[in-house]
């Protein structure tokens, strides 16, 4: 997995499952935790959910 941003309000996600997928947000937005140090590091299952819409 790879995920990189340059705005503080958008994300890009590559995820390549074996056959390959792709996931873009059109409207609405991530909400994201506050991050102190600039970093932010989310679990196997957040995103899963992320990924699935949930």
């Amino acid at each position: 997995m790879h995920y990189e941003t340059n705005c503080g309000g958008l994300i890009k996600v590559i995820w390549h499952d074996g056959q390959g997928a792709c996931l873009k947000l059109e409207r609405g937005r991530f909400i994201w935790p506050s991050v102190a140090d600039g970093r932010l590091v989310i679990t196997p299952a957040q995103l899963a959910h992320m990924l699935e819409g949930t």
